[in-house]
């Protein structure tokens, strides 16, 4: 995780789940952001693909949700929030890096970023299959 400090106050902890962890292409994906901001208000979180950002949260801001366009992501804006970004329809190429950046509000403004892998299989293993 990495923390950036502008002023007092700080963000206590950032992790980044994906939901399942391995995704089965033409399925539903959701990246969980949980965050700990230390009984600082929240000012944004974004979401990125890369280095390009997809989906932000903030509260402060009409509206609150906003979705960027980046291909071969759908965003279900009706299940993404504050704490997770769910991708409709996740094909081959979204296998890769995607983050979470959380900025906690004044005075403090810290962010947090975290990063996970994201992989895109074209079946689940059978568990019952030995090598």
């Amino acid at each position: 995780m990495v923390v950036l400090y502008y002023g007092f106050g700080a963000i206590r902890s950032v992790q980044l789940v994906v939901e399942p962890p391995a995704v089965r292409r033409g399925q539903h994906a959701t990246l969980r952001c949980l965050y700990d901001l230390d009984d600082s208000p929240l000012y944004s979180v974004k979401f990125y693909r890369g280095l390009r950002e997809f989906y932000r949260y903030s509260p402060g801001q009409q509206p609150s949700k906003k979705i960027f366009p980046f291909p071969g992501i759908n965003v279900d804006a009706s299940l993404s929030d504050n704490r997770q970004v769910v991708i409709k329809n996740v094909g081959f190429g979204l296998s890769g890096n995607f983050s979470c950046e959380v900025t906690a509000d004044a005075p403090s403004f810290s962010t947090a970023t975290e990063h996970i892998s994201m992989q895109v299989v074209g079946k689940l293993p059978n568990p019952d299959s030995h090598c």
